[in-house]
């Protein structure tokens, strides 16, 4: 019997996350720093619009 090829593909691509958290309808981001040279953790309000994913679909434009 033949081995069938395998169509899997596999990304290399390393995907950038960031910690973010919501109190009070705000958004917090955190901020990235190195354990050693800052062991407190830093959070910054960012500007952040909940938008509702009819409104995204609305939106969306088709080729």
């Amino acid at each position: 019997m033949r081995k069938k090829k395998s169509n899997k593909v596999y990304s290399q691509e390393v995907i950038d996350t960031q910690h973010v958290f919501t109190e009070d309808n705000k958004v917090f981001i955190k901020k990235k720093t190195s354990v050693r040279s800052n062991p407190k953790e830093e959070w910054s309000p960012i500007k952040f619009t909940w938008v509702s994913v009819a409104n995204v679909q609305d939106s969306l434009v088709l080729e």
